[in-house]
């Protein structure tokens, strides 16, 4: 997190539809759009991709830049009361969860048909609780499967929800729940003395950055889930410098550090229909997928520029689709989305905002 990142809610969203386990490989899915941008090169030698002006059409939320609020097409969600509660509120009522005694709201995860509230240990020593909320009928339920470990990165892409708990002897381990079943399973657990972080998930995929505990920097690797659950290296990353990592059409968005004392800065790459694309200079933590494309946050590159949002889309262009009022001192946080509606707080001299748009499919 950048200095001067307000501390909130980590909101952590995306779209129905993932595949089952007897699906493909998310890298070898292909979408249903036609490319329209450049082609990739060698991965020694990326395309460099520059980006176009495609603004989203912006609304103001009606809250404060850093409110712990996110809207979709129907609900909308925000944390109350320094993280003691969730309301959601939808054209039919609200449904309030508490983070109850001893517990905050850690993190909150919706798709078209589904929320979850992650109630967490504030003392971290016992399993995070998660509430499951059906948006059809507003009906509250805890989590079913494995407990969830104490914090931890989760996604959740239709009704399939990926979250950490633990195995035999510890093991850290990537939990999966369907939803609409009302049941969960173990799947992969990291070898010992390594670990996972930085979940994605969209109908194309999901990625999950795995890490070892090396010193003084650990060897990071970005990784899509195969059919069965494992993560498979993508190819492309310079080993060891992988942070996030997202299904796209035709391909992935990865991001590399390449100064371990800066590691909010990064450089982001994607790969499409197998050859390989420069997407610049972006923020470690920021990558999103929403609607049919991947999101990233880039940084003033100058003391005249301002902060962008930049988009991937599935037609393999990329596009600036926000830019703050203010330049130089200005920084955007991370994109929420639901359901394919983003999101977005903005910060700078020139004033603060909380903003919203469609994405589209």
């Amino acid at each position: 997190m950048r200095a001067g990142t307000p501390v909130a809610l980590a909101l952590v969203l995306a779209l129905a539809g993932c595949g089952g386990a007897g699906d493909p490989a998310p890298e070898q899915r292909s979408g249903q759009q036609s490319g329209e941008g450049p082609s990739g090169g060698p991965r020694e030698a990326p395309t460099v991709v520059e980006p176009t002006d495609a603004l989203l059409d912006w609304a103001d939320t009606g809250h404060a830049a850093g409110t712990p609020y996110v809207r979709g097409p129907e609900w909308t969600a925000m944390t109350e009361q320094g993280g003691g509660r969730v309301v959601l509120a939808g054209d039919d009522g609200e449904v309030s969860i508490s983070a109850g005694a001893g517990r905050t709201i850690s993190t909150f995860v919706m798709s078209e048909d589904w929320a979850v509230v992650v109630r967490q240990d504030e003392a971290e020593r016992e399993p995070s609780i998660a509430e499951v909320v059906d948006l059809a009928t507003g009906e509250t339920s805890t989590l079913a499967g494995p407990p969830p470990a104490s914090g931890g990165s989760w996604a959740l892409t239709g009704g399939d929800l990926y979250y950490p708990t633990y195995g035999d002897g510890r093991a850290y381990c990537l939990a999966t729940g369907a939803l609409a079943d009302r049941n969960g399973e173990d799947g992969w657990c990291a070898p010992r003395r390594s670990g996972f972080s930085g979940l994605s998930a969209s109908d194309l995929g999901v990625g999950i950055m795995t890490f070892d505990d090396a010193r003084p920097v650990a060897c990071r690797t970005a990784n899509l889930l195969d059919g069965s659950g494992v993560p498979q290296p993508v190819e492309g990353p310079t080993a060891c410098l992988a942070w996030d990592v997202a299904a796209a059409y035709d391909g992935y968005v990865w991001s590399e550090v390449p100064e371990a004392k800066r590691q909010e800065e990064a450089h982001f790459y994607a790969s499409a229909r197998g050859g390989f694309l420069d997407l610049g200079p972006g923020t470690t933590g920021s990558l999103t997928p929403c609607g049919d494309s991947v999101f990233f946050v880039r940084d003033p590159q100058s003391s005249g520029e301002p902060a962008r949002l930049m988009r991937w889309t599935a037609g393999h262009t990329l596009e600036v689709a926000y830019e703050s009022a203010s330049v130089g001192n200005a920084f955007l946080g991370e994109p929420a989305c639901a359901a394919g509606v983003l999101t977005l707080s903005s910060f700078g001299e020139q004033g603060d905002e909380q903003v919203w748009a469609s994405v589209g499919e």
